[in-house]
């Protein structure tokens, strides 16, 4: 019997009562720190400020979203098993059963829900296969911008010191986070996080963009910093010595070796208007920074000019091999490793794998074009080679078990005291919920999604979660919300991280831009 135990490690600690942070409110014009207070019956929308200003009113028309306290749950989830819906929401549950038409669940913010089979695309009651790394970003902590010449400010242009001149003024970040994303805006910086990727590991983003944009995505990266002589040490060199320093400074800035001076040693995936290729940056021996190409047998990727995607990479550091998926899609595959000869007897090894550290990080290159990144998760991987599509069936049910290889397909009859029983052409077949890792319900059984001039309200929550509909009357702890598929529901917000009330279909409906 397999048994995977799926904890919750997030770079979110819980705050204190003393520690709770403010909530933000972002409107279409500006932001205001404060304190949610609710919604009345009329949807109006009450904010408090401790600055002693009544209690102020919104149209939820005029919101985008609040952030709730800083994007740090009052009471984290520590379960990553959810529901996916036919409307795209993830509802952070266990099951409790299913029998004939009805899938009963339990869940931490609303307490059992009673919902139709019809409306359920996927059940995860183990999903990834293993450990939950990371879920978010709801805030910025564990999160560093970074660039070299903070840190080495004699790689900066030098500037002539005048003690009347006016003080230079303060550079922007090229990265700022606002709700439950992370946009770039323009400039140099990396986003970086040491965010504990293991040996066999998932880093999955959703990516939205405008001008096929370059970007380079960093993993298993151990942020070694880049060595330079001491300024002092330049005065010691001659004339000519010093001018073939400064060149080869100059030369790396503008070179892509400059990724190890970001990311130390690492991998980097790096997307193109018309090609993806991985590449292996770092320092030799004497601590000058390369920049080695890892070969592909296909490049079967392609920018559109503005989009959004979901990239998942899954990376096996033992036994050397990289895998990209776009959209649950298989695309490339890097073998880090050629030559060896693995079998079940051989122990996994990390020679000629580069990557030896567990952080990841993002960054641009050579563009300003606006980026966003979210929904980043990075967990254990159980090995599974398929694509996620690859388990869908027009006609048939499919269970994937925890292992990563073994999946079943037929119709799913009951899930009664934590078993499942699946009827197919050969023998019906009784599956421990412990040992599955995906339920892919057949499409032919799914209703069709309803178009609904409703505005919607989305509650995210942490780690992994996410319920719309029509909100009522609601507090600062709970929330009436009428969803379409789940009816009226009593949402406990204590886990819930982002209230959001301008979703749009398309990111460029809300892009911000004046970032």
């Amino acid at each position: 019997m397999i048994r995977l135990s799926l904890l919750l490690a997030t770079t979110l600690p819980l705050l204190a009562d003393d520690q709770v942070k403010p909530d933000l409110l972002r409107l279409t014009n500006g932001e205001l720190e404060g304190h949610f207070a609710g919604l009345d019956a009329n949807g109006v929308l009450r904010w408090e400020r401790e600055d002693g200003i009544a209690p102020m009113e919104f149209k939820t028309d005029k919101v985008r979203q609040i952030v709730l306290r800083g994007g740090h749950p009052i009471d984290a989830g520590k379960d990553a098993a959810h529901i996916e819906l036919v409307n795209g929401d993830r509802i952070p549950a266990r099951v409790v059963s299913l029998e004939n038409d009805s899938l009963t669940i339990g869940t931490p913010m609303a307490g059992r829900i009673e919902l139709p089979r019809d409306a359920v695309v996927r059940v995860a009651p183990n999903p990834f296969g293993g450990r939950l790394i990371y879920a978010g970003p709801f805030s910025e902590e564990g999160w560093e911008i970074y660039r070299p010449a903070d840190d080495f400010p004699e790689l900066e242009e030098n500037e002539d010191e005048d003690e009347d001149a006016e003080p230079a003024k303060e550079r922007k970040p090229s990265w700022n986070h606002r709700g439950s994303k992370w946009y770039f805006s323009g400039g140099r910086d990396a986003l970086r996080s040491p965010i504990g990727m293991p040996d066999e590991a998932i880093l999955r983003f959703e990516l939205e963009w405008r001008n096929r944009p370059s970007i380079a995505i960093a993993f298993h990266a151990d942020f070694q910093p880049p060595v330079y002589p001491p300024a002092d040490e330049d005065e010691k060199l001659s004339e000519e010595e010093q001018q073939k320093l400064q060149k080869q400074r100059d030369d790396r800035r503008r070179s892509s070796q400059h990724l190890a001076d970001y990311f130390g040693n690492a991998y980097v995936l790096t997307l193109r208007s018309s090609y993806a290729q991985l590449q292996q940056c770092g320092f030799n021996e004497d601590g000058e920074p390369f920049l080695d190409q890892i070969r592909s047998s296909t490049t079967n990727f392609r920018f559109d000019d503005t989009g959004i995607a979901v990239f998942e990479l899954r990376c096996n550091r033992k036994k050397g091999s990289v895998s990209l998926f776009v959209n649950d899609e298989f695309s490339m595959q890097w073998d880090l490793n050629p030559g060896i000869d693995w079998d079940d007897d051989e122990e996994p090894t990390t020679k000629g794998y580069g990557g030896l550290g567990d952080g990841i990080g993002f960054q641009t290159l050579g563009s300003d074009t606006p980026v966003r990144i979210s929904d980043i998760i990075v967990a254990e991987w159980n090995g599974m080679p398929d694509s996620a599509r690859s388990l869908k069936s027009e006609a048939f049910d499919v269970v994937l078990l925890t292992n990563g290889t073994d999946r079943f397909s037929g119709k799913i009859k009951t899930i009664i005291d934590g078993k499942l029983t699946l009827e197919n052409r050969y023998a019906p077949l009784e599956i421990p919920l412990e040992e599955i890792a995906e339920i892919h319900l057949a499409e032919n059984s799914q209703r069709e999604i309803e178009d609904s001039s409703d505005r919607r309200t989305r509650v995210h929550f942490q780690p992994i979660g996410r319920i719309s509909g029509v909100p009522g009357v609601t507090s600062n702890t709970t929330m009436s919300l009428n969803s379409p598929l789940l009816q009226k529901l009593n949402l406990d917000l204590t886990s819930a991280v982002v209230l959001e009330f301008q979703s749009g279909s398309s990111f460029l409906n809300y892009w911000d831009e004046e970032l």
